[in-house]
Order: C-alpha cells, then sequence, then structure tokens
C-alpha cells in the first residue's frame, strides 16, 4: 500500500463514520444510503487487499527452503551410500546413476535436486534387503533402511509440491495490488460523483453535517512526517 492509497483510505473510512454519525441527515434518501453501502463495501475491499498484499512470498520461500535443506542432505547420504554399495559390488550402472561430485551436487537447481533424489530413492529400493532376507545385505551393508529410504521419498514428493509455492505467492501478491488500487480508484469516484453532490444538495437542511462532511473529505498525509497537511485531491468536487 503506497502512502497516497493509505492517506486516501483512511479518508474513506472517516467519511464513513460521518456518515454513520449523522445517519439522521441523510436517512429520508434512498440514494445516500445506496452511496454509503457502496463506500462500506469499498472500504472493505481495500482492506481485504492490504491483508492480501501484506502476505509476502518470504514466508512461503523459507519453508521450500527447510525441505530442500532436508531433501539435499538426505538424498546425498542415500546416494553416497548407493556409490560405496556399487563400488563394492562391481556395479558400475548404479554408480554411475547416482554419483555426483559434491561441488556439482551443491550445484542443483531446486527441479533437478527433486529429480535427483528420486533417482535416488528408485535405486535404492532395488537394492534394499527383500522381506525375510537378512537386513544387513544388500544396501543394507551401508546402513539403508526401508524407512529411511521411504522417509526421503515422502520428502522429495513434498518438495516438488512446493517449488510452485513462492511463484504463486507473487502472483498472489500482485494480484492483491491491483484490486488494492482498483477499490481506492473506485472509493475517490464514488465520492466525487456521487456522495459530494449528494451532500451538497442536503447542506442547506443539514450544516452540521455537511461541514464534518467536508472535514473528513480533506486527506491527511501521514507519509512524510511532516505533521497534517490537507492534500490537493483532484477527485474532490465543490460541496
Amino acid at each position: 500500500m503506497t502512502d497516497r492509497q493509505r492517506n486516501r483510505h483512511e479518508m474513506h473510512v472517516t467519511v464513513l463514520g460521518v456518515l454513520d454519525a449523522h445517519a439522521d441527515a441523510w436517512a429520508a434518501v434512498p440514494a445516500a444510503q445506496k452511496h454509503r453501502d457502496a463506500l462500506e463495501a469499498l472500504v472493505a475491499d481495500t482492506r481485504k487487499a492490504v491483508q492480501d498484499q501484506a502476505r509476502s512470498p518470504q514466508g512461503a520461500t523459507a519453508a521450500k527452503g527447510s525441505v530442500r535443506d532436508q531433501v539435499a542432505r538426505d538424498a546425498w547420504r542415500l546416494g553416497q551410500a548407493i556409490a560405496a554399495w556399487a563400488t563394492e559390488n562391481d556395479r558400475p550402472d548404479v554408480a554411475g546413476a547416482v554419483v555426483l561430485s559434491r561441488t556439482d551436487f551443491d550445484r542443483l537447481p531446486d527441479a533437478t535436486l527433486a529429480e535427483y533424489s528420486e533417482i535416488v530413492v528408485a535405486e535404492a529400493r532395488e537394492h534394499l534387503p527383500a522381506e525375510g532376507e537378512d537386513p544387513t545385505t544388500g544396501l543394507g551393508e551401508q546402513g539403508v533402511t526401508a524407512a529411511f529410504v521411504d522417509a526421503l521419498d515422502a520428502l522429495d514428493d513434498q518438495f516438488a509440491r512446493d517449488l510452485a509455492t513462492p511463484r504463486e505467492a507473487i502472483v498472489d501478491r500482485s494480484r492483491a495490488t491491483r484490486a488494492l488500487a482498483v477499490a481506492v480508484r473506485d472509493a475517490q469516484r464514488l465520492l466525487k460523483k456521487k456522495l459530494d453532490p449528494t451532500v451538497a444538495f442536503l447542506a442547506p437542511d443539514a450544516p452540521a453535517f455537511a461541514d464534518a462532511y467536508r472535514a473528513a473529505r480533506i486527506i491527511v498525509d501521514r507519509g512524510t512526517g511532516r505533521g497534517p497537511a490537507p492534500d490537493a485531491d483532484p477527485d474532490a468536487g465543490p460541496m
């Protein structure tokens, strides 16, 4: 939310409060009630957009990063165990599928890391001791258990799902930014085109209400730190 949007939103909230405090001055005018309800809806739209906009993608990125760290740690461990077993058992085909230098492994992009983890999981399942066999045979020689492989399999599935989360959060925030701009703009137009003329008509019969409305329609600049200063509002009409 920009300072300009914040200043205008605070003005809209103040105007809504004045309308409600002086409802007796316009209660007999159906158009005034309609415009008041429309302003309340736009104020609510603005608040929701601000809340949606404040949901930073950093949180989603941090969550994905935590899962990535776990996948990277356990996929590396499992790959090393498989490579050691393959070397011991003269299985260059298996070693070739999983062996990476530590430098190359650390440089893997997220999507490639997820794929590598799936590869080592698949290779591990091929060489785990079968049910009922000696648990120290096959990859059991390296201390690999089915439970470890299952846990990594579930974790890299979660990681693959989480890959899109930060991008989705950025899109959601962009959508909220557009919605915020529309809500503030529409509220300004509602005041200028509809409420200002309605209040101008009522002013001679309800001067206290008109004065309070005019005061509420002054936009106070709270973004500069210089204190209250009426904003030259190009959307404000004569009353």
